[in-house]
């Protein structure tokens, strides 16, 4: 493993290229990196082989929305306001492509947005995509078509482009990060890539006849499969920026909304809950040359980590107010610079007839993780308590033990400072139950 001195101010080097690539709704047990045997996926095995491997990385909410407006503005989805998938999100908060944008980057999003239906913030130079939201998943609208499908008229304002009609989406998308890597290789820009799948359960014959009858259901051939052809792009992309020599100058992370909860708790939701399959998602950050090479970090780290993390390895300030805190330390071996403690949070499930008032209140649910614990409180369910170095997290309820008193007041007083930090009103609603109780 290899690593020169961590980016500090260097006026003898040009500013950093950022490639931020994300999945909608992967498992990180779907990439062999991860130790997935059955799975297929090159690209991201190289890439981490080329950078750092997060096994701990966890969605500040396993939702779409929520966890993708953390993403881009590092703070947690109760302070953003977007709390479900129908709320879009409010152009007056800090986001990290916008500061990037200001100090001159040429920034570029490509692919899924769902952070409300428009307009298209005005902080991105070149916008390749389409804002699949809420309102385009409850009308049952096609978004793209599968070769040899058609697809009518009136839905193209919702596609890539009227002419691209009978692309596999995701081939279309890495056309367009290809295209603009290429027109922007002389100047530092910032290319976000979203992919949908694996969300979908659509995907070409030809990647799911590598999967078929290889898990324990068709759903998880087909999953896989999605994941396959996904990688196949992402090996596009970077092979691009590795023929025009950028690929020293590149940081690249790859990382995704929320996981699947299938087959360990599942839910009609697929997501939403605190457990591992949901929340625990892939994340890797690489960089050659710069970063360390092949490492793998199991510390905690959340999601809204991540805008002020590309902002410091970019030498770009960040606002203090925001709730992630830069992984640069971690990443450089500096045990100073890892959490005590993360937050993952749920709200009730609501849908577009009841956007505000309604919903599944049992959905109401916050979560404080350590290295070593997981305390999970919940509107309807015991409290729950795991011990993350089990070889069997998530299963064994710990929380009625007598030896496990003194972990939970601990992980209660860490719950509480996060409600009161983020002003977060549920929290102190289910500490208040908790005590009650």
């Amino acid at each position: 493993m290899g690593c020169k001195a961590l980016p500090g101010r260097r006026a003898e080097r040009r500013r950093p290229n950022v490639i931020y690539i994300m999945t909608d709704q992967q498992r990180k047990d779907t990439l062999r990196c991860y130790g997935n045997d059955k799975a297929i996926t090159p690209a991201l095995d190289k890439l981490a082989a080329e950078g750092t491997l997060f096994t701990s990385c966890y969605a500040t909410q396993p939702v779409c929305s929520p966890c993708r407006s953390s993403m881009i503005t590092g703070l947690f989805p109760n302070a953003t306001g977007v709390v479900e998938n129908y709320i879009p999100l409010r152009p007056d908060l800090f986001s990290w492509p916008r500061a990037m944008g200001e100090k001159g980057y040429e920034v570029c999003y490509i692919g899924k947005w769902h952070l409300g239906d428009d307009p298209v913030p005005d902080y991105f130079d070149q916008w390749r995509g389409f804002n699949t939201g809420w309102k385009h998943f409850i009308k049952k609208e096609p978004v793209y078509a599968l070769p040899g499908q058609s697809q009518k008229d009136a839905n193209t304002k919702y596609t890539l482009g009227k002419n691209n009609v009978g692309r596999y989406r995701p081939d279309l998308e890495a056309d367009y990060a290809v295209e603009f890597i290429k027109q922007n290789r002389n100047k530092p820009f910032v290319c976000w890539l979203s992919f949908y799948p694996p969300h979908t359960k659509d995907v070409p014959k030809e990647n799911l006849a590598l999967f078929r009858g290889k898990f324990e259901s068709k759903d998880q051939d087909i999953y896989h499969a999605m994941v396959n052809r996904i990688d196949t792009n992402i090996k596009r992309v970077m092979e691009t920026v590795e023929s025009l020599g950028l690929r020293e100058n590149t940081l690249v992370l790859f990382t995704s909304d929320h996981g699947e909860n299938y087959p360990h708790r599942w839910n009609k939701h697929h997501k939403r809950l605190c457990y591992d399959q949901a929340a625990n998602v892939p994340l890797i950050i690489s960089w050659p040359g710069v970063l360390p090479e092949g490492q793998r970090i199991d510390n905690i780290i959340s999601i809204a980590d991540l805008a002020p993390t590309i902002l410091d390895l970019c030498d770009q300030p960040w606002p203090e107010t925001l709730h992630g805190q830069s992984a640069k330390r971690l990443l450089a071996g500096d045990a100073s610079g890892r959490h005590e403690d993360i937050f993952v949070q749920n709200t009730p499930y609501t849908t577009h007839k009841k956007p505000v008032k309604g919903g599944d209140q049992s959905m109401r649910e916050r979560c404080v993780i350590t290295d070593r614990w997981k305390l999970i409180l919940n509107t309807s369910r015991k409290p729950e308590l795991y011990d993350r170095t089990s070889p069997t997290p998530d299963k064994e309820n710990l929380y009625d033990k007598p030896e496990s008193k003194k972990v939970i007041a601990d992980l209660i007083n860490r719950l509480a400072a996060w409600g009161k930090k983020t002003g977060d009103k549920i929290t102190a609603q289910l500490i208040g139950q908790w005590q009650s109780g």
